[in-house]
């Protein structure tokens, strides 16, 4: 079996904060596999490396994503990333499938206390590809993004406590066992499957459509949003909105309260009531939410015209960018 350094020419990242960047057209690539590792698009800045090749970055906890030129890969502090440029031409294909091959068998290999290096996986094995591997494209699996078209706006935050903006109910339901199997998707507080754990049959005065939902135990605080009808267990909080939001505004909230999650855990639960006081900074306009600028702030991100097609197609529906719930 080949080894990582006969197919690869190791580079070390190099780059300033995410922070420190203005919106453009590059990707800028963190740890971790959420959204491919895409942190956001950037404008880069003299510090940073820019690679224009196709490739992989493996993070500190060797986490392996594959890469479309061009990207900045996350380089300062400790933790860095290492990126992978092919030594010969290869197909997405067989890029991703090392990708792969990195993530299921080699990935456990690493943790906070033996990190990934150049030295430390540069002699690690890779199988071969089976013929039976190379009957896809990876390109025709990646979403249509579009680049930012709109200079992100200049906004004024102040603080809002949660159960200003909605009524937070605990969800209906316990025992999910107990319910019968049916069509209603059942939302619990995982992260797979945007919380759906199985389909039900429950009445229909407890089903809920077009709602937020918030964890209150697993990944605590974790904001999801629902166009379609779903039932819910009562380990989230069914959110709904005291008077009518944008789509772009919930989707804000959502985005909002999952950067928030670091402040609590499985042994920092956020129950109900302190889940009501909690606090969120928002975009204002006076003394409202100002939703024309969270809207024209998501409408210049890359992913925005994908996510509401996806909208769109689950839920049935048409959306406007005025509709409210």
């Amino acid at each position: 079996m080949p080894v990582i350094e006969s197919l690869f020419k190791p580079h070390t990242a190099r780059s300033v904060s995410f922070e420190d960047h203005r919106p453009g057209p590059v990707a800028y690539v963190t740890n971790g596999l959420r959204d491919n590792g895409v942190l956001g698009f950037v404008t880069p800045l003299s510090g940073d490396r820019v690679f224009e090749f196709t490739g992989l970055t493996v993070s500190a906890f060797c986490e392996a994503t594959v890469q479309m030129p061009p990207f900045i890969a996350r380089g300062n502090g400790g933790s860095g990333l290492i990126v992978l440029e092919p030594k010969m031409p290869m197909t997405p294909t067989r890029i991703g499938y090392i990708a792969a091959c990195i993530n299921t068998t080699l990935h456990w290999r690493f943790s906070w206390y033996r990190q990934a290096s150049v030295q430390r996986i540069r002699r690690l094995e890779i199988p071969d590809v089976p013929a039976s591997s190379a009957k896809f494209r990876v390109k025709n699996l990646l979403p249509q993004t579009s680049k930012p078209v709109t200079p992100y706006p200049k906004l004024r935050f102040r603080p809002f406590r949660l159960d200003a903006i909605y009524d937070l109910v605990p969800g209906e339901y316990h025992n999910a066992s107990r319910l019968p199997r049916g069509a209603v998707p059942l939302v619990s507080c995982g992260d797979a499957d945007n919380g759906i754990i199985r389909f039900v049959d429950v009445p229909e005065d407890r089903i809920h459509q077009h709602k937020l939902t918030i964890a209150l135990n697993g990944a605590t605080l974790t904001g999801k949003y629902h166009p379609y009808k779903f039932a819910a267990k009562d380990d989230i909080a069914v959110c709904s909105p005291r008077t009518p939001l944008r789509l772009s505004t919930e989707i804000f909230i959502q985005m909002t309260l999952n950067r928030e999650r670091w402040r609590y855990s499985y042994y920092r639960k956020c129950f109900i009531e302190k889940l009501r006081r909690f606090q969120l900074s928002l975009p204002v306009s006076g003394e409202h939410i100002d939703e024309d600028g969270i809207q024209t702030a998501i409408e210049a991100t890359a992913y925005w015209r994908f996510l509401k097609s996806g909208l769109e197609n689950r839920a049935g529906l048409t959306l406007r960018t005025d509709f409210a719930f």
